[in-house]
């Protein structure tokens, strides 16, 4: 019994897509929710604190509805289930029906009646509950201890120790404020993430998704390798859009790492490719998943200067994966795709060219200083209006409601974490733990910049395991940010470093999400798949650090320095890649990988002396040694 309880207490529940009645309940509540954020993120003018209730009293009721409380596979939800979402409903629509009164109450003056109490304990209760189910053990652990930190820290001595708080004060702080459950992170889910979201959804239907995968294929298809690099090329796309490491592996691997394995690559190492290209669409800009809109709201820096600040390390971390693909192909003699498995670019654009314009109107929508919910909105619409430029292809009634339920259904799980996060930094908030943990981390490191940067990015991947990115980056920004701003990093590097670290946490072992997710399409060993793609995500550990230490990366100086870093650096991850892989030409020699290795980082680490004198040494070795940089040559066979 005991151990029922505990299983029960620490897995994650069933997600599934109900039926009969509870499907046309799920349906009209997603087609709701969906307008509103259209007309809010297009005319609509609310409060923060208002269309928050309004978002979370939509969304996390219907994730009682599809996501069981157990493992156990069941079609539709049981009574218990629909009585907790009736619940959680009707607290919410409390909160809006005297949304008044809580816009105007003074907090710490005006008290909670007995049921505003009972509303704000039935919503934590329902978001913790909701955690467990959705995001298992890791997220709902951490917010259990934030919970108990909050009522219990003043019993603590030294440091960690905080005034006692009473019940009302963490309750108003936590849910009738936006510091709590409807603070930052549920705001940018309400409005950039879902419509961002949503923008990709109507780009796939309307045969956009095809045309990036036959743009993909034709642009690298015929090079050594070919499948795995369409795999890179396609997943980035896709993963920049979706902003879900995992759900782009499901979607796109379930295609790439069988064709993979066909083609002759290991299920390990197809499973590897898949987990890193897919990883990386988090950092990879214009859209960035919804991570980019977070630390917009963060940092009060553009959404617009983020992305490109944002553009050169993601190139540098796609070179990194895409040259290992390489090396490896040409180790194993894969060649490229048949001539016959590859559509012509010409007619590829000819047919396709005109899916531009929507990521062209959102892009000049940002950049002219719209906000990210209008200028997805204008995407969206765009999408929809060139969805009729060919027949088969158009938009129409049905697929709405397919694409409004599809967005629904998927972002539910970024909704609870955003809405788990929020009570985290509403936590730390009310404690001071921020100042706290900054203590820690001085005190660990002895406010050396490099050992400081070492812990948060131990940190990014501890607290990412098994959690969405966008609700990793919260945590971080929130307890680790503040002790590099004061140690002097500045705002933007200080947060891209988090970012970077808290994607690639749903690589790393022993609980990256991605590599289990990939693991399992490939029927391979997610450990193994988890370790091969953190290889093939080098790169990706090392460029953070640069932001900090130089703003060359972050496209920041003079045309000229920024030209040769991007050339030196695409030849250090050259380097990096051939060391990382143990192959060139032919084989490597240990010393020669460590060579490369130390090569690759003072190419990479952008100064111009020492880039100019370490690519030089590095061009004399390949030629000395009868290695050629290499054309990634056409083939005309398949493997």
């Amino acid at each position: 019994m005991k151990n029922k309880v505990f299983k029960l207490l620490f897995q994650e529940g069933h997600r599934e897509l109900p039926t009969g009645i509870y499907y046309y309940i799920f349906v009209v509540f997603a087609l709701g929710i969906s307008g509103f954020t259209m007309w809010l993120g297009g005319i609509g003018n609310m409060s923060p604190y208002h269309y928050s209730v309004i978002f979370v009293m939509f969304l996390l009721p219907l994730s009682f509805l599809t996501t069981r409380g157990s493992k156990k596979v069941r079609k539709n939800p049981s009574v218990f289930d629909v009585v907790l979402s009736m619940i959680f409903f009707l607290s919410c629509m409390h909160i809006l029906w005297n949304m008044d009164y809580f816009l105007q109450r003074v907090s710490g003056l005006d008290a909670l009646t007995t049921l505003d109490t009972l509303v704000g304990l039935i919503i934590i209760i329902g978001v913790l509950e909701l955690c467990r189910r959705t995001l298992g053990f890791g997220l709902t652990s951490i917010l259990v201890l934030g919970l108990l930190y909050a009522y219990v820290g003043h019993y603590l001595p030294g440091t960690f120790g905080h005034r006692e708080l009473s019940n009302q004060r963490i309750l108003e702080e936590l849910i009738f404020t936006t510091n709590g459950v409807f603070g930052a992170p549920v705001q940018v889910a309400a409005t950039y993430a879902f419509l961002f979201v949503t923008f990709g959804y109507f780009f796939k239907k309307s045969g956009a998704g095809q045309f990036i995968i036959d743009l993909c294929a034709a642009l690298v298809g015929r090079r050594t390798g070919g499948l795995a690099k369409v795999a890179v090329t396609t997943s980035a796309v896709f993963g920049s859009i979706s902003g879900s490491p995992t759900s782009d592996v499901a979607t796109t691997g379930s295609i790439n790492i069988p064709n993979m394995k066909e083609k002759g690559y290991d299920p390990v190492y197809a499973a590897a490719v898949e987990t890193s290209a897919s990883s990386g669409g988090t950092i990879l800009p214009p859209i960035m998943g919804s991570v980019a809109f977070l630390m917009a709201e963060f940092t009060g820096i553009s959404y617009f200067d983020i992305i490109v600040a944002s553009v050169l390390g993601a190139l540098l971390y796609y070179l990194g994966v895409y040259f290992q693909v390489h090396f490896r192909s040409v180790k194993l003699g894969l060649v490229g795709l048949p001539k016959n498995e590859i559509p012509r670019l010409t007619k590829t654009m000819k047919t396709g060219f005109f899916y531009v314009f929507p990521v062209v109107i959102l892009v000049w929508a940002m950049e002219k200083g719209f906000t990210p919910s209008l200028a997805a909105t204008y995407g969206i619409i765009a999408t929809f209006l060139i969805s009729y430029v060919k027949r088969s292809t158009r938009i129409n009634v049905r697929q709405i409601k397919e694409i409004f339920t599809d967005v629904v259904y998927h972002i539910i799980p970024l909704t609870v974490a955003t809405a788990a996060a929020g009570i985290i930094i509403g936590v730390i908030n009310l404690t001071g733990l921020a100042g706290k943990f900054t203590s820690l981390i001085f005190a660990l490191t002895g406010e050396a910049i490099f050992f400081s940067l070492v812990v948060g990015a131990f940190i990014c991947i501890l607290l990412g395991m098994g959690m969405p990115t966008p609700s990793a980056y919260v945590l971080v920004a929130a307890l680790v940010a503040p002790a590099f701003i004061q140690l002097g990093i500045d705002l933007l590097p200080a947060h891209l470093f988090l970012v970077f670290f808290c994607a690639l946490s749903a690589i790393t072992p022993p609980v990256g999400v991605a590599s289990y997710t990939a693991a399992g399409i490939a029927n391979a060993n997610p450990l193994k798949v988890g370790i091969q793609a953190t290889k093939l995500a080098s790169v990706g550990f090392i460029i953070p650090f640069m932001f900090v230490y130089h703003p060359t990366l972050l496209m920041q100086g003079s045309i000229v320095s920024i030209i040769l870093t991007v050339v030196t650096a695409i030849l250090g991850v050259y380097a990096l890649a051939a060391s990382m892989e143990g192959y060139l030409k032919d084989k490597l020699t240990r010393q020669e990988r460590i060579f490369l290795f130390m090569i690759a980082l003072s190419m990479i680490y952008p100064n111009i002396l020492l880039n100019i004198i370490t690519a030089t040494i590095f061009l004399i070795y390949m030629f000395r040694n009868n290695r050629k940089l290499p054309r990634f040559s056409k083939q005309k066979v398949g493997a």
